[in-house]
């Protein structure tokens, strides 16, 4: 008897996922996104070439509901001990690679929301073309504010999908 529950259990999840959307292995479902995490450390053009493979992009910040969904979802996946770490921050799509000054995301969508640290973006010494949080300040707000860096850098980073 269990074991029928347990396959019919298994039956109605597999048929919620084709009628209505599943995130594909590795990927983490929030609400009708799926997001994947990578904490294996690499650069801005490396992480995007992953996402890609994996039919995503690097995540793309349009409001504060994103913002907070990406980083409570980080949060959720560091070691504590990491979570107030300036440089454990992760890659996010947002670039200005090809043009200087011209932030654009990863996806191709529009730039219509910001949230830069103080002082953001700088170009500090040229060539700080790829953004991420700097994950500094006092509140978890604060540590979700951006900063421009070297695409060099290496960092862990997330892709997200629509289901």
């Amino acid at each position: 008897m269990n074991s029928n529950f347990n396959i019919s259990l298994f039956l109605l999840a597999a048929i919620a996922c084709l009628s209505e959307g599943c995130c594909p292995e590795r990927f983490m479902q929030v609400g009708r996104r799926c997001y994947y995490y990578n904490s294996g450390k690499v650069d801005w053009h490396d992480a995007n070439r992953a996402c890609q493979r994996l039919g995503a992009h690097l995540v793309s910040i349009h409001n504060a509901e994103d913002s907070r969904e990406v980083y409570a979802l980080w949060k959720s996946l560091v070691d504590a001990d990491r979570r107030d770490d300036r440089d454990a921050a992760y890659w996010i799509g947002l670039n200005d690679d090809r043009i200087e000054g011209f932030f654009e995301w990863s996806d191709g969508t529009r730039l219509g929301y910001s949230l830069w640290q103080r002082g953001e973006p700088n170009n500090t010494n040229g060539g700080e073309d790829c953004v991420a949080p700097r994950n500094d300040g006092r509140n978890d707000f604060d540590r979700q504010r951006w900063n421009d860096g070297t695409c060099t850098d290496r960092k862990s980073y997330f892709c997200r999908r629509s289901l």
